[in-house]
């Protein structure tokens, strides 16, 4: 797990580069942080066309473009998500990815 700094300004899209041809991922967490419940946030960085098959997950997600855009498939319904764009999906939800220009993205799980 990668810490997040303290008292310093910074912007999450520089923790993470697109590279073309991959899909990249970074967890993250917070200094000093503790709690009862599961909870992960990551980093994704998607390369242009590439994709993540469709999946469900035991917790909910918070979907949270940075930058770029990314094409989601959540319950059999298209959404698209530019940047700055966000999107929760209920835990045991299938959805998938596919990154049509390439982008970066937080996903928070709880």
């Amino acid at each position: 797990m990668n810490k997040l700094p303290t008292h310093t300004v910074f912007d999450l899209k520089e923790f993470i580069d697109i590279k073309p041809g991959r899909i990249a991922s970074r967890s993250l967490s917070l200094p000093n942080f503790s709690s009862s419940t599961a909870q992960e946030s990551v980093l994704y960085a998607m390369g242009q066309e590439e994709t993540i098959s469709s999946e469900t997950s035991p917790l909910t997600r918070l979907v949270h473009v940075l930058e770029g855009a990314l094409d989601m498939v959540v319950e059999q319904q298209a959404c698209h998500l530019r940047a700055g764009d966000s999107l929760v999906i209920p835990a045991g939800t299938w959805h998938e990815f596919a990154a049509p220009t390439g982008c970066k993205f937080l996903q928070i799980s709880y």
